[in-house]
């Protein structure tokens, strides 16, 4: 497996996280044209719409570009960095929740220990 792919089975968590939540009507990937197909093949199966949009320069202009895909009936919508992959469906129920009350939230969690990569080395 190549190191992109595992770096893209790993973000596809939160994919699946929010795949499978009922409270989730659409989901918008904004990606690179080159990671479409992985994300794709991380969620086969769901029951879900699936859209993707390129990212902008910065980080706004993906945001706005994701949103520009949304359908016009949404009444909320979620913006998930992908540098953050293990949320949980409990955490995004909540904020989801506290947005329907007061019209926007945002999702803070304790810092936790680094994800590393290490690579191991053995001698032969």
């Amino acid at each position: 497996m190549s190191r992109r792919h595992e770096i893209l089975t790993f973000l596809s968590h939160s994919l699946r996280t929010f795949c499978g939540m009922k409270e989730v009507k659409e989901v918008v990937v904004v990606c690179d044209p080159s990671y479409k197909n992985v994300f794709e093949g991380s969620v086969e199966n769901l029951q879900i719409p699936i859209k993707f949009t390129t990212p902008g320069k910065e980080r706004q202009d993906s945001v706005f570009n994701g949103l520009q895909e949304i359908d016009g009936d949404s009444e909320l919508v979620c913006v998930h960095d992908s540098a953050r992959p293990l949320v949980s469906s409990e955490d995004v129920k909540k904020v989801l929740e506290d947005a329907a009350v007061h019209g926007a939230a945002v999702l803070g969690v304790p810092v936790k220990a680094t994800i590393k990569e290490v690579t191991v080395y053995t001698s032969r």
